[in-house]
């Protein structure tokens, strides 16, 4: 469904989250980027039209959050709740321990596996739905990139080429970590497509492309609704980091 990478973008905590989205060719556009007010916390997120949900998400404290499939090789069935819903819920947190708060009572047995991604600039959260939320991986975040990825083929098959990918991208100079996170989101192996970071195979491909800012004073998120290397009109929101949350 997604590949995800983390990376610094300045002093003062500043970073960039940057989301390849990929899905079914029969799956509606999602709309674009909106502000939100979701119990008094102002909030931008796209918006998945067949779910109402998203699948990536930031608030006025700095908390940025995504969600990507967890493909198991044996996966459950009969699960009736849509994982677009899980981040909408934990919008309102000002902390990643509200986060795990918040997270406590979400139905995930109703809901396919999925891991959620937590950064606040400062910290790294890793949920796997499959585990209490009591038992998510959450570390201090040196300000290394990182990556998370998934794929309706198995995470199993593209974990591996994509992270050996990853592995060696990024050079010793955090002043182009930016312009090597989009090419990194921009890759694309030849014949092996399917396996690609910017994927696509008979019945399914990269569908847009999502950056979150999140700077000490303003945040932004920039939509591209199509596969990063390739040209698309994009928008862009921005909203003002809280004064609470600094």
């Amino acid at each position: 469904m997604c590949t995800v990478t983390i990376v610094p973008a300045g002093g003062g905590g500043s970073f960039r989250m940057a989301c390849n989205r990929d899905e079914s060719h029969g799956r509606p556009p999602a709309l674009p980027p909106q502000q939100q007010t979701i119990n008094g916390m102002t909030c931008l997120l796209p918006i998945d039209p067949g779910s109402g949900g998203t699948w990536v998400g930031v608030n006025e404290a700095g908390l940025a959050l995504t969600l990507l499939n967890y493909n198991l090789i044996d996966p459950p069935t009969g699960r009736d709740r849509s994982r677009g819903s899980v981040i909408p819920q934990l919008l309102v947190a000002r902390s990643v321990d509200e986060v795990i708060s918040l997270a406590r009572p979400i139905e995930r047995e109703r809901m396919m596996p999925f891991r959620l991604v937590v950064s606040d600039g400062q910290s790294l959260l890793l949920w796997r739905s499959t585990d209490p939320i009591e038992q998510a991986e959450r570390s201090a975040w040196s300000g290394a990139p990182v990556m998370f990825t998934s794929s309706g083929l198995g995470d199993h098959l593209v974990e591996g080429p994509r992270r050996d990918l990853f592995d060696g991208w990024f050079g010793d100079d955090p002043s182009v970590y930016l312009d090597e996170q989009l090419a990194f989101h921009r890759h694309q192996w030849t014949g092996r497509e399917h396996l690609s970071v910017c994927m696509h195979r008979a019945d399914a491909r990269t569908v847009s492309y999502t950056t979150v800012d999140v700077d000490p004073d303003a945040i932004t998120m920039t939509y591209h609704p199509d596969r990063p290397d390739l040209n698309a009109a994009e928008t862009t929101a921005s909203l003002q980091r809280g004064l609470a949350a600094r």
